[in-house]
């Protein structure tokens, strides 16, 4: 698999202009994909081209698409800087790929079931089970699978295709939130962390295809007798990236540095666990202040079962202050009324993406390691177990089955937590010798 890397020769005028002329640098973009950098013989204008490699043939395609702004002004048409070239570049193998497997899906003699139906039905039948995340997986799909596998039909794939699929996507770059009809793109993974979050996506999407494509045989919508996609790997490795979490200090040097209603948010994620959605759908009524435990009712959380989480005396003081003015049941505990996030329809309710921005400004303030809000959740588990605390109630106040995640995750913030329940599990059972200085150490302890 070819790495992606960002080519420190190309980046700038100045820096290619260094370089000598008639020579030729290419940057990858993506796995066969790479935009070429031509200095002319005669000290012109260098030319900005693309090179794209038939994944089956292996025949190299170069076009060019513009020449570079080496001395006169970009026009983003005829004349193109380097990140003008780059993002036309990606658009341009997008297209290419995308012809490429659809001519390869006509070529096939059968003409039935194909895969962007098989999502389709899958995504419908989900909707109807009340299967979560649909939406975000709709997304990943639209943006990953149909452009490139969406009108082959499910019998004609082969594990070739899919294993050069799921390595296109792995070293491409990650889209990035942009305005409505348009692609923008982050920089080609470069990092050992980045290139790792990339192979994570992959796997993530390469999961939904495989259900869907599950589903399709299982419902009898494809005849399929050795499913190809049941050979495809996962990448390996990819969920290694470090739980962050917030000291005490910490803490408290980021709920000062947020603005007022955002404060309140980040004190209910750092008293509760609670995930961000879970916090901007809570309402006055699921709030239970006058029972012997405070607690907070959560009716709609990540696994689909609700939850009761306890409050300490700090964190009912939180919700006694957040609710002392609501007078309807349903009104919001956590509202949002900021004109930069003001939202006609939104009732002042706290929108998917509204909480990165402040996240963002208010660790800069606060002059700390960023972090996402998802990892306050980290911190409050992980300071629950750093004190002690048992950890299947770690996992009920965070709303998990049993304890194996929360023993995955924070188990190494206790040492002796994994000793301990060995050695409340396991019987004597007289067959070893115990010597004699390891039992006076045992009398002697406390």
């Amino acid at each position: 698999m070819l790495q992606t890397s960002k080519n420190p020769h190309l980046g700038t005028r100045n820096t290619r202009l260094k370089l000598k002329t008639g020579i030729r640098v290419q940057e990858t973009i993506s796995n066969g994909c790479y935009l070429v950098y031509r200095r002319p013989s005669n000290g012109s204008d260098g030319k900005w081209s693309v090179c794209w490699v038939n994944p089956k043939t292996k025949v190299q395609k170069r076009e060019t698409i513009g020449a570079a702004d080496d001395f006169h002004k970009a026009n983003k048409k005829t004349i193109l800087s380097y990140t003008q070239a780059k993002n036309l570049a990606i658009k341009w193998f997008e297209q290419k790929t995308n012809e490429f497997w659809e001519k390869d899906a006509n070529s096939s003699p059968s003409n039935s079931y194909t895969v962007a139906e098989a999502l389709d039905d899958y995504f419908k039948d989900g909707e109807k089970r009340g299967m979560k995340g649909v939406g975000r997986a709709k997304m990943s799909a639209k943006a990953w699978i149909i452009p490139t596998l969406g009108k082959i039909v499910i019998k004609n794939l082969t594990r070739a295709q899919l294993e050069s699929w799921l390595d296109y996507i792995s070293t491409s770059p990650r889209r990035i939130r942009a305005k409505k009809g348009q692609s923008a793109y982050a920089p080609p993974p470069m990092t050992e962390d980045e290139k790792r979050a990339r192979k994570d996506s992959a796997n993530r999407i390469l999961s939904i295809l495989k259900a869907a494509l599950n589903f399709a045989v299982d419902h009898g919508l494809s005849e399929v007798t050795n499913p190809p996609w049941k050979k495809v790997k996962s990448f390996r490795g990819t969920t290694t990236s470090r739980i962050r979490f917030l000291k005490p200090e910490e803490q408290i040097k980021l709920i000062a540095a947020c603005p007022h209603e955002f404060r309140n948010l980040v004190k209910g994620a750092l008293l509760t666990g609670c995930r961000y959605g879970e916090l901007a759908r809570l309402r006055h009524k699921d709030y239970s202040p006058h029972s012997d435990i405070p607690t907070i009712f959560v009716a709609e959380s990540k696994s689909g079962k609700p939850r009761r989480i306890v409050l300490t005396t700090e964190g009912a003081a939180l919700f006694d202050e957040l609710t002392a003015k609501k007078q309807n049941p349903d009104d919001l505990i956590f509202t949002n009324s900021t004109k930069r996030m003001k939202r006609t329809d939104s009732g002042g309710k706290w929108l998917e993406s509204d909480q990165k921005h402040y996240m963002r400004k208010a660790c800069e303030a606060a002059d700390i390691e960023p972090i996402t809000f998802h990892e306050l959740r980290h911190t409050y588990a992980s300071t629950l177990v750093n004190n002690k605390c048992p950890l299947p109630v770690v996992a009920a106040q965070l709303g998990h089955s049993d304890s194996r995640m929360v023993e995955k995750h924070y188990s190494h913030l206790v040492p002796s937590y994994v000793a301990e329940m060995v050695r409340m599990s396991m019987p004597t059972l007289g067959i070893g010798k115990t010597s004699k200085s390891r039992s006076r150490s045992k009398k002697q302890s406390p």
